[in-house]
């Protein structure tokens, strides 16, 4: 038994998160990714640029940025200079024993290089290559640089997040990049289930702006079907249902998403008031829109009475989906990752004294799922092993 894409050779010339969490998804499936980096220069620190960012810490100190970390799982790293005239030869020897090239210059910057889609296919025909950029390889922003935060607010996303009295926010995390990532990731899973068909490769175009649509795909049809701007809603539903939303306990704030009748109802039981169900203001869910003070006035003053996890069991046990809201160091310590593979451990990194964590792939399967097969690599650690190869 092999996992998915043993024996699938990647090359990947990506910086920063989405098109190094794209190849790193590939990587943990078994395929053996070459990163390409910059070499280091005087002053410089080299590779992918994303080692340097947020890098005010130990391990950013040695090339290892948390950034860096996130999204270079399982592979191994050659320093070349692109514009150097012996590269040519490594690379072209490479994407020959190659199955995949991945890169996210800025549209025409590759090309320009001499590494292309049409130089790696005269190099390998059946290559699978995926251009991954902020608006794609054609139209008027193809050349445009694209981060995260700016592919937010353009697509309408930011537009949607964010509180009426404070006005619009961006994610707190980079869910475009990392959504492009994984995007990228499929598109090439496809591509590469299509060789197998066809014996055909493929050009693949993902661009950020694409996937910021999809993410926001309910509200674009909304508007579509009836004209309406979502508005601001915090942190209650787009649904605007009263018995949606966050709201205080006892301690910790709980997210509670009841969105039907017979939500209502376990919430009625679950408060212990069985009252509530058959009262005129919130017999129907029309009834408990039009009566929606009166309805968070009663869930607030319930809820004040015991903390976040006991009602989180309660409402559960009463068929209603709720969960505290978690930082980052509390959901390190759910009790389900106790049980999922999720988080990884990384030793023996050059420079590096102790484990490291990382993040892995989102799945689990019963056999031959994903791993990280070596921790991320130090800049131009493998280049004698690669060059040997």
């Amino acid at each position: 038994m092999a996992r998915a894409f043993e024996g699938i050779r990647v090359i990947d010339f990506t910086q920063v998160l989405a098109g190094p969490f794209c190849a790193e998804q590939l990587a943990l499936l078994g395929a053996d990714v070459i990163k390409i980096e910059q070499p280091a220069a005087p002053g410089q620190p080299g590779g992918d640029q994303g080692r340097s960012i947020m890098a005010d810490n130990d391990l950013g100190r040695v090339g290892f940025s948390p950034l860096f970390i996130s999204v270079n799982a399982g592979k191994r790293s050659i320093a070349l200079d692109l514009k150097a005239p012996e590269t040519k030869a490594i690379l072209t020897k490479l994407v020959a024993s190659a199955d995949v090239v991945v890169q996210n210059f800025k549209a025409g910057a590759i090309d320009r290089l001499g590494f292309g889609y049409d130089w790696a296919k005269s190099v390998k025909p059946d290559i699978v290559y995926c251009s991954i950029s902020g608006y794609g390889q054609e139209g008027p922003y193809a050349g445009a640089a694209a981060y995260d935060g700016a592919i937010q607010a353009v697509s309408g996303m930011i537009a949607l997040t964010g509180h009426p009295e404070t006005g619009p926010t961006r994610a707190g995390f980079n869910v475009i990049d990392m959504a492009t990532g994984m995007t990228g990731a499929f598109a090439i899973a496809s591509a590469l289930f299509r060789r197998s068909q066809t014996g055909e490769g493929q050009h693949l175009d993902v661009a950020m702006f694409d996937v910021s649509l999809t993410l926001t795909a309910q509200a674009i049809t909304r508007y579509a079907a009836t004209g309406d701007l979502q508005p601001l809603i915090g942190n209650s539903s787009p649904a605007f249902l009263p018995t949606a939303g966050l709201f205080p306990t006892g301690d910790l704030p709980l997210m509670i998403s009841a969105l039907t009748d017979r939500h209502w109802r376990g919430i009625a039981k679950a408060f212990g008031a069985p009252e509530l169900v058959e009262d005129p203001r919130f017999r129907t869910t029309a009834d408990r829109i039009a009566n929606g003070d009166a309805v968070k006035a009663i869930m607030h003053a319930k809820l004040a009475t015991a903390g976040a996890f006991e009602w989180e069991k309660r409402l559960a046990d009463c068929g209603v989906p709720a969960a505290p809201q978690l930082n980052t160091e509390q959901a390190l310590k759910h009790p389900t990752l106790a049980h999922r593979d999720v988080i990884l451990e990384f030793e023996n990194m050059p420079g590096v004294e102790g484990k490291v964590t990382g993040v892995g792939a989102a799945f689990k399967a019963n056999v031959d799922g994903p791993r990280a097969d070596r921790p991320p690599p130090a800049l131009d650690q493998h280049r004698a092993e690669i060059l040997g190869e």
